[in-house]
């Protein structure tokens, strides 16, 4: 049997034809022989290739036209990648791609530590409804022991000079200063504006209150009834010997004492008013802010006044 299919291009020969009618390609002439037919029942080694199979080599034109395909693909990808990239791609509105956001990590702000300090609470006032230093306190209203009593001044210093009528000398009490204590005087003028005498509280009724301590009048102060002169007057205290009484009168003097006499009950009228200083060995820590002075009058009358 013939030469069927063209070895170059691979098309069909027709019987006898020398060359390919296709490519010019001359045509193998094969002689027949008895050996190369297949023995009954086996499987030729090379089957020829049905006119329906590949054939065995692509024409010239079809590898042009792939490569052709392959050149327009390249130039396609270089031409719009970048433009797929920048977004500026037809169709597109020349618009750029949302940009990606920025996540910026912002720092939580980690709470400041606030130490309170619990202020203390200060104490109670004791005598929240304390006259102020000067005002007056009446008392035995409407009867004729009408009365009236104030504390118009306060001196306090760690030492104090007073005068001996008996050689007339001054002497620093104490000798020697204690640093631990200070001596604290006390001003008060009582009135009688009735018109019958009427007792005054003596100096033993007259207390100093600090920090819920009680202080009373310094007993060891030497009095004028004590100087050895009957006719002695009131024993002066050289640092507050030119101020004056209540009443601008005269100087002030030892409360209760007038020219040398003690009175045990107060007359009507000004110039017959019980007025001067008492003392009272106080702490050298001793605030004036806090310091009260109470007098306990006859009967249920008292008052209270707050110093400073």
């Amino acid at each position: 049997m013939g030469q069927q299919f063209c070895t170059e291009c691979g098309a069909k020969l027709a019987k006898g034809t020398r060359f390919c009618e296709s490519c010019g390609a001359p045509v193998e002439q094969v002689t027949p022989s008895a050996d190369s037919s297949p023995a009954p029942g086996t499987i030729p080694q090379n089957p020829p290739v049905p006119e329906t199979g590949v054939p065995g080599r692509f024409p010239v034109r079809i590898i042009a036209g792939i490569i052709i395909l392959l050149i327009i693909a390249a130039v396609a990808v270089l031409v719009l990648l970048p433009k797929l990239q920048d977004g500026t791609l037809p169709g597109l509105g020349g618009q750029q791609p949302a940009p990606t956001p920025t996540i910026i990590a912002t720092p939580v702000p980690v709470p400041e530590t606030v130490v309170t300090t619990a202020l203390p609470t200060p104490p109670p006032d004791p005598f929240p409804e304390a006259y102020a230093v000067g005002e007056l306190f009446y008392y035995n209203n409407e009867s004729k022991y009408t009365s009236r009593a104030t504390v118009y001044r306060y001196w306090m210093n760690e030492t104090y000079q007073w005068h001996n009528d008996m050689d007339n000398k001054y002497y620093t009490e104490p000798g020697r200063p204690n640093p631990d204590y200070k001596y604290l005087l006390i001003f008060v003028n009582i009135e009688n504006l009735g018109s019958d005498a009427y007792p005054y509280p003596k100096s033993n009724m007259i207390v100093v209150h600090n920090g819920g301590n009680l202080y009373r009048v310094d007993t060891s102060h030497y009095l004028p009834d004590k100087a050895g002169n009957p006719k002695a007057t009131a024993v002066e205290i050289q640092e507050i010997e030119h101020m004056p009484d209540y009443f601008n009168f005269e100087l002030v003097e030892d409360y209760g004492y007038s020219h040398g006499t003690t009175q045990d009950f107060v007359f009507p009228g000004k110039g017959n008013a019980v007025d001067g200083y008492l003392i009272y060995n106080v702490p050298a820590t001793l605030s004036l802010e806090n310091t009260y002075v109470e007098i306990v009058f006859d009967g249920q009358d008292r008052a209270v006044w707050k110093l400073a």
